[in-house]
This record gives structure tokens, C-alpha cells and sequence, in this order.
């Protein structure tokens, strides 16, 4: 992990990003939603795919947002360790 070397000011945009990935997978699991109203596809192969459109999507968050709090502990102790500084300097 490279969280030392992570700039504080690219954290907007790695949520952001985020957040699009997120809005994927959901436009994803409402495409097969649709898909299977089609009654053409085995009902379910369609869940088992939706299943797994989710799974992926659980352990991608898990993973990323894991990284994502190891930025956010690192943030809270150097601005925390700069204001108890400046109160005390």
C-alpha cells in the first residue's frame, strides 16, 4: 500500500471515483433486472449473475474503502497532531 505517498487533496476525486464504481454496478444490476423481465434467459442463471454482479461489488468496496480508512486514520492523526500544536505553540 502506498497510503504515505496518498496527497489529502486527491481524496475528493478517489471518492468521487467511487462512487461512479458504485453507480455501475447498480446500472448493472438493474440492466439484468430488465433483462430478465424478458423471459428469455434462464431465471436462474439471471439471479446467480445478479448474485455475483453484487458479491464482486461487496468485496471491491471492502478492499477499497478498507485502503480508504488506512488515508482517513493517517489525515485524522497528522490534523490532529497540527492542531494540538498550534493550541499549545
Amino acid at each position: 500500500m502506498a497510503v504515505n505517498n496518498f496527497s489529502s487533496a486527491k481524496k475528493p476525486h478517489v471518492y468521487e471515483l467511487l462512487s461512479r464504481l458504485n453507480a455501475s454496478f447498480a446500472r448493472a444490476s438493474r440492466n439484468l433486472f430488465e433483462l430478465e423481465k424478458f423471459g428469455i434467459f434462464d431465471s436462474g442463471m439471471m439471479h446467480k449473475i445478479y448474485n455475483q454482479t453484487k458479491e464482486v461489488q461487496a468485496s471491491a468496496n471492502y478492499h477499497l474503502l478498507e485502503t480508504m480508512q488506512d488515508v482517513e486514520e493517517l489525515d485524522w492523526a497528522r490534523f490532529g497532531r497540527a492542531g494540538r500544536e498550534q493550541r499549545n505553540g
